[in-house]
């Protein structure tokens, strides 16, 4: 493997051969109390952070952490492929005011990018927390039908028993903020979902790999030809600050210490390698190679 997949900021993109990469913005700059994320957050320390890692990820008065919501596009002549489908339209969060009925341009700025929903082959979720899974449904018509009504979505099977389980135990509860009943069930319904194994192959060059501990079932998704290498790896990383701090789960981890052991042997695995992440929460342009920096990691470049 020679080649880097570069993240070019202009276009905010990437290509890993053949295929390309786009990212699709549902909110950006959404800010979050530090420790409201990190338990072990503390506010100086955010202060000192914001200066290293860039003060595109912080709020710079309150120091509050910046979060973006996006959608990978990725597109070859074969395929066309959504990965983590945000938020959504018209969806009732009360408890997260920014995600609460929204009308945000997240098909407009797909659209831009000269796809329409029914371009659409795969939708993908590296797990099913609301925020990943939003745009898998919009409202018709007063009912949740399917954004895009010719995808194939596929959950993996350990995240979807996990969840449809807690369902079970307790059918009136808003469970992952409504949006299983709002953003899943009626994907379920449509008999457009297809549960896979969380290793599920899904053409030539992408396949999905277990990183449990975030949710029971997260998985991240590899990109692959023989010049280069991308990880989509959704909430395994899901700020900056975590290649400082490794050690520091959140406080959505279903299993702190899983998601822990998860995420340290991916860093030590493709630090210092040519393989590119793409989390999911990670403000742009700041997608690329990671390095080694004594006990944490940086992004290459910084």
């Amino acid at each position: 493997m020679t080649n880097v997949a570069t993240w070019d900021a202009e276009t905010d993109s990437c290509d890993v051969g053949s295929l390309s990469i786009h990212r699709i913005v549902d909110l950006e700059s959404v800010p979050f109390a530090a420790n409201m994320i990190y338990p072990e957050a503390v506010l100086t320390e955010m202060r000192e952070l914001s200066s290293l890692l860039g003060t595109h990820h912080f709020d710079q008065n309150s120091f509050d952490l910046l979060l973006s919501f996006h959608t990978f596009l990725m597109r070859n002549d074969k395929y066309t492929i959504l990965v983590d489908l945000c938020c959504g339209n018209d969806k009732d969060r009360p408890t997260r005011p920014a995600w609460h009925q929204r009308k945000g341009p997240f098909l407009e700025n797909l659209a831009t990018a000269d796809v329409a929903p029914e371009d659409v082959d795969f939708v993908m979720c590296t797990h099913l927390h609301a925020d990943h899974v939003g745009w898998n449904t919009r409202l018709v018509d007063g009912a949740w039908q399917p954004t895009f009504p010719n995808a194939q979505y596929l959950f993996a099977e350990k995240e979807f028993n996990h969840w449809q389980l807690e369902h079970e135990k307790n059918p009136t509860e808003q469970i992952l903020y409504g949006s299983y009943i709002d953003s899943v069930l009626p994907v379920m319904a449509s008999g457009q979902a297809q549960l896979v194994a969380s290793n599920h192959q899904i053409a030539s060059g992408i396949h999905m790999e277990a990183a449990y501990g975030h949710t029971p079932g997260n998985i991240i998704i590899h990109i692959e030809d023989t010049d280069s290498h991308v990880i989509l790896c959704g909430d395994a990383i899901h700020h900056p600050v975590q290649l400082i701090h490794p050690e520091w789960s959140t406080n959505f981890c279903s299993d702190p210490e899983q998601s822990r052991a998860t995420r340290m042997a991916f860093l030590s695995d493709y630090a210092d390698t040519q393989t590119a992440i793409l989390p999911a929460h990670f403000q742009a342009p700041d997608y690329g190679r990671i390095e080694r920096d004594g006990k944490s990691f940086r992004l290459a470049g910084h």
